[in-house]
Order: C-alpha cells, then sequence, then structure tokens
C-alpha cells in the first residue's frame, strides 16, 4: 500500500518490525460518518510498549483534533482497551458512527466527548447512545508534535453558552409596571417640571406618545392624586429644550438647559423609573407616531 512520503519515512524506519491491522476507513475528526466493516490490510510499525494482537491502525480526515497534533489524512495506532482515564483520545463509536475524540469526565460525573478545536462543540455521552469504544489512541504514527488544548475550559464555555438565560426580547412595559414606577418617582419630585424625567422615560419606550404631556400628566395625577408637586402640561412640557427634548440615555448636564444640582433633579426623576420598568425596555424612535399599546389608564378613563 502506499503512503505519502513523510509517512512512509516514519511507517518504515530500521526499527518498524511489528506487523498490525490497518483500516483505511478515515475516521471522523470533525463530524461523524457511518463506516462499514472495511477488510484490514496489515503494515509495519516501529516497536514499542505495545503488541500487535491488541493494537490496529487507521486513516482519519477531519480537523476537530488538531490541537492534539492530529490532522486529517494521518494514521493512528489504536490500542483496544476498554479502561479509559481523564484526557485520553480515543476512538468510539457513537450510534454507529466512528469517531476521534478526547475522552473526559467532568467534576459531576458526565461523560464528554471533546474535540481539539475551538469551532466545534463538546458532545455529552448520554445513556440513550449506544457507544462502543474501539481503543484508545497510543501514537500518531505521522507525527507533528502535540499541544493539547485546555479540555476543562473547552467544556465550561460550551456548557456557559448553553445555560446562559437568552436575554429577553425588547417589550413595552405594562400600565402596572408604569404605575409602581411612578409612585417610586414620586418620592423624589420637589417639583412639578421635575416629571420631565419620567415622561422622557415613558415616551422613550412607546408608552406614552411623543410630546403628549396631557397624556403624562393625566397619568401621574390618577395614579397619585395627593402628591404634593402634580405635573401640568405646560410646565413639563416648557422645559422639553436641548438634550431635555431627546431621548433619556442621551441626557447630559451639558446639553440639558439646566444645569448642576437642578439638573440632576430632572434626571433622577428618570433614573428612578428605569430602577422600577423592566430592564428590556423597548425603544421608540422620537418621531415615531405609535401609540400605548396598553390600556391606559387616566383619572378621565374611570
Amino acid at each position: 500500500m502506499c503512503f505519502n512520503n513523510h509517512k512512509i519515512a516514519y511507517l518504515c524506519g530500521e526499527e518498524c518490525g511489528i506487523l498490525v491491522p490497518f483500516y483505511d476507513v478515515k475516521a471522523s475528526c470533525g463530524l461523524p460518518t457511518e463506516q462499514g466493516d472495511v477488510p484490514p490490510e496489515m503494515i509495519r510499525v516501529p516497536g514499542g510498549d505495545f503488541d500487535g494482537l491488541n493494537t490496529y491502525t487507521i486513516s482519519v480526515k477531519g480537523d476537530s483534533m488538531v490541537g492534539v497534533g492530529i490532522f486529517d489524512g494521518d494514521v493512528l495506532l489504536i490500542e483496544k482497551t476498554f479502561q479509559l482515564r481523564n484526557r485520553d483520545i480515543i476512538y468510539v463509536s457513537i450510534d454507529g458512527e466512528w469517531m476521534v475524540k478526547n475522552y473526559y469526565m467532568d467534576d459531576l460525573g458526565r461523560h464528554w466527548l471533546v474535540p481539539s478545536n475551538p469551532k466545534y462543540n463538546p458532545t455529552q455521552i448520554t445513556e440513550d447512545m449506544n457507544i462502543y469504544i474501539g481503543g484508545k489512541v497510543k501514537y500518531n504514527l505521522t507525527l507533528h508534535g502535540e499541544s493539547r488544548e485546555n479540555i476543562m475550559n473547552s467544556i465550561s464555555e460550551y456548557l456557559q453558552q448553553e445555560t446562559e438565560p437568552k436575554p429577553e426580547p425588547p417589550r413595552m412595559p405594562t400600565q402596572q409596571e408604569v404605575e409602581a414606577a411612578l409612585i417610586h418617582a414620586g418620592k423624589s419630585i420637589e417639583n412639578m417640571r421635575c416629571w420631565l424625567g419620567a415622561c422622557r422615560v415613558l415616551m422613550d419606550c412607546g408608552f406614552i406618545k411623543e410630546g403628549d404631556y396631557a397624556t403624562f400628566c393625566d397619568l401621574v395625577k390618577y395614579v397619585l392624586p395627593n402628591h404634593e408637586h402634580l405635573p401640568k402640561k405646560y410646565e413639563v412640557g416648557r422645559m422639553a429644550a436641548g438634550c431635555f427634548s431627546k431621548p433619556f440615555d442621551t441626557w447630559t448636564d451639558a446639553t440639558a438647559p439646566v444645569h448642576g444640582e437642578v439638573y440632576l433633579k430632572y434626571y433622577r426623576a428618570g433614573e428612578a423609573m428605569l430602577e422600577k420598568l423592566p430592564k428590556n425596555l423597548c425603544k421608540t424612535p422620537k418621531n415615531s407616531q405609535i401609540q400605548p399599546q396598553n390600556s391606559l389608564k387616566t383619572k378621565n378613563s374611570h
């Protein structure tokens, strides 16, 4: 049989003297592929701490094990064994699909097949899988030099990706959430104009239509009818200049119509709203004509 030149130099060196079976099955070092029974050929390999009765050789394909020096087309010497240790490189069949992967058991006793290439994910071995261990890799007969990946990190990163909570999609706050936020913000309001910070937040998420200060003022009066500083449409609207007319997250003291401690009073009203509202608020452009999607309740609607 023929190998390329660098394989011939290693396989047929001066000490090549042990005959072992060779299966040209191209075991997967990437995505698993089915393979049938292939009659073996016999090749001579260098002697070592193994014998020809419990070993055989296979060819591999793919790039999932490049981190441990196994490349597409390499020939591996496999030792037949069912006793595996953490980080052994094994030749294994899962549901009839053969592959070469790192074996790893984590701290929770879960068993994994782990590639040595970050573009592939680890595979957890579960009870419903049909597993057969063909053996562990004794030598790569096409030696390129090894640089083992950190298997623990590979598994940890994969598990983190799988278990991280998916971010909730942006949404409009509910009437109940808005009312709770207004009650919270109202505790820090010392001037009716400062309600603009709270109003701006509700306009940004589309709960209040852009520029509809009348509806906002009615809403505050409905929620906090006895508040000492109830907002008035004109007083709140007249402060919507500079950054106060823009989304709340763009507000700065330098671009506001008021500055210093006065600016902070407006800003704290918006901050107090955001403390109680959902973190995944949708954002509505200033020129949007979207009407509130909630059944907005005000004193006039009762």
